[in-house]
């Protein structure tokens, strides 16, 4: 009977993430700063994003490197989108992004986009949690082609 549990839980972590999301995420370079993405995260609400497209910018010319999901993340609460990035093993050694991801609002996610816990050492995502605004945010353009 514990066999048939495990097996159960393997199975809906592996089924949780469409292969379409998987291949979307894993084709993101590697971001060696959280910065942009924070700045540009409330433009995953704006009219131009769309699902597994890059996030677009308040900044014309800044491209944050990082993919918006409408849902399919373990944990994406219903209304909330994600901007998730491949964080380098720099980025995840400041302490300056460990105490924003213990701030909340960032979760961690393995290669496969299962949920990892906050202290992880090497996480192949983070993404960052987005609720919708009040109003549409104002200023957001579109990425250039990946």
């Amino acid at each position: 009977m514990l066999v048939l549990a495990f097996c159960a839980i393997s199975a809906s972590a592996a089924a949780a993430a469409p292969r379409q999301v998987l291949d979307a995420v894993q084709r993101l370079p590697p971001a060696a700063s959280l910065d942009p993405a924070l700045r540009a995260a409330p433009c995953a609400f704006a009219p131009v994003a769309r699902h597994l497209d890059p996030l677009p910018a308040n900044i014309a010319w800044a491209q944050p490197r990082a993919a918006v999901l409408f849902a399919d993340l373990p944990g994406l609460a219903a209304g909330q989108r994600a901007a998730v990035i491949r964080p380098t093993r720099e980025l995840m050694a400041r302490a300056a992004t460990r105490a924003r991801i213990a701030e909340g609002g960032i979760t961690l996610h393995a290669i496969d986009l299962s949920p990892l816990p906050a202290d992880a050492a090497a996480p192949a995502f983070l993404a960052i949690h987005i609720a919708p605004p009040a109003a549409p945010p104002e200023g957001c353009v579109a990425a250039g082609p990946r």
